[in-house]
């Protein structure tokens, strides 16, 4: 199962660091379980970025079931 890591606000909304989720697919079938199981992601889910062991991926990404997969809420910022 992918171990799942939440981070900022991402975190905030949901309650929690991170989880193991049971999921065989890509990251574009993780992104809508967490729209769908965490419905105050909503708003940002479109937005949010993946990184599967430490590199950013893609929706089409296949997980293969032992990665670390990081969800990173959009940033701004700058001067």
């Amino acid at each position: 199962m992918p171990r799942v890591v939440y981070f900022s606000l991402i975190r905030e909304k949901i309650g929690k660091s991170e989880e193991e989720i049971e999921l065989s697919g890509t990251i574009g079938d993780l992104r809508k379980l967490l729209e769908n199981r965490y419905p105050d992601l909503k708003s940002l889910i479109g937005r949010i970025k993946f990184a599967v062991n430490e590199e950013y991926v893609d929706d089409s990404y296949k997980l293969s079931g032992d990665e670390r997969v990081a969800v990173i809420p959009p940033v701004s910022g700058g001067l």
